[in-house]
C-alpha cells in the first residue's frame, strides 16, 4: 500500500533511512578491515609527509630562533 499524504511519506522515507543507517551500522560492526591494503598504505604515505612537514616546521623555527639569539651570528650578519 503507498502512502496517500505527504506526511506519510515523509514517515516512509524517514523508516527507510533509519533501517539504511542500522544496516550500515551493522555491517560495519562485522567488516574487519585490512590495515595493508593499497588505499590504506596510500593514507599512511599521505600522513607520514605531513607528519614529516610539521616536524621539519618546527625544527626549521626552533634553529632559527636559536641562531638569531647567538652574539657570533649577529655580528657576521650584522644585526
Amino acid at each position: 500500500m503507498a502512502p496517500s499524504t505527504e506526511k506519510e511519506t515523509a514517515i516512509t522515507d524517514h523508516h527507510d533511512e533509519a533501517d539504511t543507517d542500522v544496516q550500515l551500522a551493522h555491517d560495519a560492526v562485522d567488516t574487519k578491515p585490512s590495515p595493508w591494503t593499497k588505499q590504506m598504505t596510500r593514507l599512511y604515505l599521505v600522513l607520514a609527509v605531513a607528519y614529516l612537514c610539521g616536524c621539519l616546521n618546527g625544527y626549521d623555527g626552533s634553529l632559527m630562533g636559536g641562531l638569531n639569539g647567538m652574539k657570533s651570528y649577529q655580528r657576521y650578519f650584522n644585526m
